[in-house]
């Protein structure tokens, strides 16, 4: 018996209930599982309805991240483009201190003086220089 009522119940939209003629218990039992069948029928479009819009979130939520993720990497970069910069700078500065220095260790001035100085070294007597063919 309840294999004719499963029958029906899928088969109604041919050969609908409210039709035949059945005994009370019969039709409360079709009509409970027809009920049944309503009640999956709106549960799978709730979980339908769930999973779209879960997925729409989840779209927005990962369309927020990356956009607020981009920010966050473009200000980084700027720090450490501001960071270099003035590396740069420090490193241009000293690059300028160094040449001067360098100018001032070259010159011949400073060499004789030091040479004199601190090595005891004097201009070569006439007889002391010898050029060579």
């Amino acid at each position: 018996m309840p294999y004719v009522l499963v029958l029906w119940t899928i088969k109604e939209e041919f050969f609908p209930l409210s039709t035949l003629t059945l005994p009370p218990a019969v039709m409360s039992i079709a009509a409970e599982t027809k009920a049944r069948q309503v009640e999956r029928v709106t549960l799978r479009g709730g979980l339908k309805d769930f999973a779209i819009a879960l997925l729409v979130m989840v779209v927005l939520g990962s369309a927020v991240f990356v956009t607020v993720w981009r920010r966050v990497a473009f200000i980084e970069v700027g720090y450490e483009i501001r960071k270099l910069e003035k590396t740069e700078s420090e490193l241009l500065h000293l690059q300028h201190e160094m040449e001067i220095e360098r100018a001032m260790l070259s010159s011949p001035e400073r060499i004789e003086k030091v040479a004199r100085d601190r090595f005891g070294l004097r201009e070569p007597e006439p007889g002391q220089v010898r050029v060579l063919p």
